[in-house]
């Protein structure tokens, strides 16, 4: 049985934690759930009060949000680099980053996918979605700046905050004219996460379930 078992919708922000728990080595199961359903499944609902992936159900419990499961496993699995410890001067800034793409980049990303969240009119969901690229273009002048020296935030080992950075940054849309070019260091970032083995595996899988769903037989 494996260590972990991770609650996973294919193609959403859960591929961050995903890739954290494939770059680690961890032993773990994939468990495919559909969200929005109005059947959840209960072991999901368990890990995950609001039935937003990705949850993990571990050894020592289950841990939802994607942050604070990838912060989990790879403080879990020191071996393989992906935190920057307690006692290190970059700590700082570590944290920051970690945060910054949670409080930040995230909330923005989410508004261009589903603005319905927040208005049903549709004349105020365009609006809200102009607005909310208004503030992405900001995020992005500020990553562009940190990734200067890259590719990855702390030179050329990627860290928890790489992970979840490059794995929302593989969706064009969430970018101006949905060019990510405009911004060369974030570019550059995403091809060399993207290029890692662990993320190819993770990112293919999370495209055979995605395929997988869209062939399947509707239910009657």
């Amino acid at each position: 049985m494996p260590d972990y078992t991770l609650y996973c919708a294919p193609d959403t922000y859960a591929m961050g934690a995903h890739a954290v728990l494939e770059e680690a080595g961890a032993d773990y199961a994939v468990h495919w759930v559909h969200l929005f359903s109005d059947n959840p499944d209960p072991d999901f609902l368990a890990a995950s009060p609001h039935c937003r992936t990705p949850a993990l159900k571990g050894p020592d419990g289950t841990v939802f949000e994607t942050g604070a499961v990838a912060l989990y496993v790879a403080e879990g699995h020191p071996k393989a680099g992906l935190v920057i410890p307690p006692g290190d001067p970059r700590r700082g800034t570590f944290l920051q980053w970690f945060h910054y793409l949670a409080s930040t980049l995230q909330p923005d990303v989410i508004i261009q996918y589903h603005p319905e969240f927040y208005h049903s009119e549709p004349d105020r969901q365009a609006a809200l979605k102009a607005a909310s690229m208004q503030r992405l273009k900001g995020v992005y002048q500020t990553l562009e700046r940190a990734l200067e020296g890259g590719p990855f935030f702390f030179g050329s080992q990627p860290t928890v905050p790489d992970y979840i950075l490059a794995l929302q940054t593989v969706w064009d849309v969430i970018f101006p004219e949905g060019d990510i070019t405009a911004y060369p260091n974030i570019s550059r970032h995403r091809a060399a996460i993207c290029a890692r083995p662990a993320v190819q595996r993770i990112r293919a899988a999370h495209e055979a379930e995605y395929t997988r769903r869209r062939q399947a037989p509707a239910s009657k």
